[in-house]
């Protein structure tokens, strides 16, 4: 008896890595890992987003987890200002963000 086929997105799946590639964000990742540009860029929606002075620290940062039912890295975007920190977390690697990802990331509430 032959197995059937399974339709496609029968299941669903758990991880999708794209690398951003849009005219805007341009490319993220080459053979060797993260561009250092597209940390850059990254900072630099966040700094413009959030209307933050030269003074305010920005530090993006991945964080592999293991835990079923969590992403497989995590990006976490950090604010160093005088008097406070503000960290939100998106569930994609750095080099897969887009602006778009980062500025609708950024218009919620930061994490406690």
């Amino acid at each position: 008896m032959r197995r059937k086929r399974a339709e496609p997105g029968a299941f669903p799946i758990m991880h999708t890595f794209i690398p951003a590639s849009s005219p805007d964000d341009g490319p993220a990742y080459s053979a060797r890992g993260p561009l250092p540009a597209h940390t850059f860029a990254v900072k630099q929606w966040t700094r413009d987003f959030l209307k933050l002075d030269d003074e305010a620290v920005i530090s993006i940062g991945e964080l592999a987890c293991s835990d079923p039912g969590c992403p497989l890295v995590e990006t976490v975007i950090a604010v160093f200002e005088a008097g406070r920190t503000r960290k939100w977390k998106l569930t994609r690697p750095k080099a897969a963000l887009t602006k778009i990802m980062v500025h609708q990331t950024l218009a919620t509430p930061p994490l406690a």
